[in-house]
C-alpha cells in the first residue's frame, strides 16, 4: 500500500446545534474508488472492514471521498471556512462536521469526522451506537459493543480496542478522553470532567 506523510491537525472548533433530520439514503456519496479496490499496493487508502464500518456509522460521506461530489448536500462552516491551506469543515443535515483537505480546491477530500454532543440534545447519536447515551460508562459501553471489542471482530490486532487511559489524553476532544486504533484511522471521545460526553472525532489517517 502506498503510504501518506505523517501529519493531523488538532482540535477543530465546536459545531453549531442543529434540529435537521438524519441523512436520507438520497444523501448517499459515492464510495471512494480506493475503497472498493483490491488492497495490492495500487491504492493510497485501503480501510479495514472496522473502519468501514466505523465511517458509515458517522454520515453517508465516506472518508477520502471527494468533497466535490457532496458539498452540495454540506454546509460550510464559515467560522473555518476554506483558506489557502484548504483546511475546510462542511456539517451535513445531522449536524456531522467533515474536514476536508487537498492540495487545491479540485484535489478536496475528506479527511475528519467530528460530532458535538449539544448538536444531538434530545436525538440519538448514530455514530459508533452511542444512540442516547451521554454519560462516559454508558457511552463507552455501546462504543465497544459497536466495535465488537472482545469478540473477535477486528482484523488487526489491537484494532478497535477503546483505551481511556488518562496518560493518553491528546486534548483534542476534551479534558477526559477514550480512543481506539483503527486501519488506518483512529476515534477519540472526549468528555468532561463530571463525565458527561463533549465530542467525537474520527481521523480517517495521517495526512499532509
Amino acid at each position: 500500500m502506498k503510504s501518506r506523510c505523517l501529519a493531523s491537525i488538532g482540535a477543530l472548533p465546536a459545531l453549531l446545534a442543529v434540529s435537521h433530520p438524519a441523512v436520507g439514503a438520497q444523501d448517499q456519496a459515492e464510495l471512494p474508488r480506493t475503497a472498493n479496490a483490491p488492497c495490492d499496493g495500487e491504492v493510497d487508502y485501503c480501510p479495514s472492514a472496522v473502519q468501514l464500518r466505523v465511517d458509515r456509522s458517522f454520515s453517508a460521506f465516506p472518508i477520502d471521498s471527494a468533497l466535490a461530489a457532496a458539498r452540495d448536500r454540506l454546509t460550510e462552516i464559515v467560522e473555518r471556512g476554506c483558506d489557502q491551506s484548504n483546511e475546510c469543515e462542511w456539517r451535513d443535515r445531522s449536524g456531522v462536521g467533515h474536514f476536508a483537505w487537498g492540495d487545491d480546491e479540485t484535489a478536496l477530500t475528506i479527511v475528519i469526522k467530528t460530532i458535538e454532543a449539544e448538536a444531538f440534545a434530545g436525538r440519538p447519536i448514530e455514530a459508533l451506537g452511542i444512540g442516547t447515551a451521554r454519560r462516559q460508562a454508558d457511552v463507552i459501553a455501546n462504543v465497544r459493543r459497536f466495535l465488537g471489542e472482545g469478540e473477535g471482530e477486528g482484523e488487526g490486532e489491537g484494532e478497535g480496542e477503546v483505551d481511556c487511559d488518562p496518560a493518553h489524553v491528546s486534548g483534542n476532544v476534551g479534558p477526559v478522553e477514550c480512543s481506539a486504533t483503527l486501519d488506518p484511522g483512529w476515534i477519540q471521545i472526549g468528555f468532561d470532567r463530571d463525565g458527561n460526553l463533549l465530542r467525537i472525532r474520527f481521523d480517517g489517517y495521517h495526512f499532509t
